[in-house]
């Protein structure tokens, strides 16, 4: 599910419309017309699609939170050794879905492009911390000294699949 939400959340509030937003901010600038009414629609999609993303982000939390495999041990070492980077990041997310879903009330104040390009850089700063939590945390199941190799939920799904039969997995397969 949460894969399905983030990829949702970032087709409509990832890099491609942060571009776009401030490509429309830039028009609603440069030319005066009905760009406003382009521009207040593409902030609010924006915001919605950071707002399914953070759902999605939630939910996955709340799972690996209770899970016992290597996404659990993964959502542990996020939460502690990069507490902070996450933490960041969430609320980098927060803030800026709640400005872009709030744009109808302020676009039409004069500050409202530089608001809009920070809107959009911090979107594009949540895409990129996400990303790279995610390849610092993915921890490969053959990689020597893992976190996971005391977990025994690990060990026996190890033992069932035949990854136990890999000496550098670390886990002793069971005798015959």
């Amino acid at each position: 599910m949460q894969s399905t939400l983030a990829c949702v959340g970032s087709g409509r509030g990832g890099l491609g419309l942060a571009g776009r937003l401030v490509g429309a901010a830039l028009e609603h600038y440069g030319v005066a017309g009905p760009a406003s009414a382009a521009l207040e629609f593409c902030a609010v999609a924006m915001g919605v699609g950071l707002i399914i993303e953070g759902l999605g982000l939630w939910v996955h939390a709340r799972h690996m939170f209770a899970a016992d495999h290597e996404g659990g041990v993964s959502h542990y070492v996020q939460r502690t050794m990069f507490g902070y980077t996450w933490m960041a990041r969430n609320a980098l997310l927060g803030l800026a879905a709640v400005g872009l879903v709030s744009a109808p009330l302020w676009l039409d104040m004069a500050a409202a492009l530089p608001v809009l390009v920070a809107m959009a850089l911090m979107a594009i700063l949540v895409a990129l911390v996400g990303r790279a939590l995610f390849y610092i945390l993915v921890i490969p199941t053959t990689m020597p000294g893992a976190f996971f190799w005391k977990n025994k939920a690990f060990e026996d799904h190890a033992r069932d699949i035949g990854l136990a039969d890999m000496p550098q997995v670390g886990v002793a397969p069971h005798a015959h």
